[in-house]
């Protein structure tokens, strides 16, 4: 479920040491969105350091890490991989 303006709210992340976001919409859909890539870009290369990176915080429509670092809810949408339940309990234990 989207928005009016077909935005997917966020409704939890966790940032993990492998550079991967878990991700939940407030839809109910889980998303494991591999951050790595990005990471050559300028504006992400702070979040080589680990410690900055797994300081990810949710805000409705973005993750943020500072104040000039962010990315929005449906880039994460778009590029993350579903996940089950199942996977979850795995990645987790």
């Amino acid at each position: 479920m989207s928005d009016e303006h077909g935005f997917v709210k966020l409704e939890d992340v966790v940032a993990r040491p492998d550079y991967t976001l878990l991700v939940t919409f407030e839809n109910g859909e889980k998303k494991l969105c591999d951050f790595k890539p990005k990471l050559e870009m300028e504006i992400y290369r702070p979040l080589k350091n680990v410690s900055l990176f797994l300081r990810a915080k949710k805000q409705s429509y973005a993750v943020i890490w500072n104040d000039s670092i962010d990315i929005a809810s449906e880039a994460l949408y778009e590029s993350g991989k579903p996940v089950t339940e199942a996977f979850i309990a795995q990645s987790f234990c």
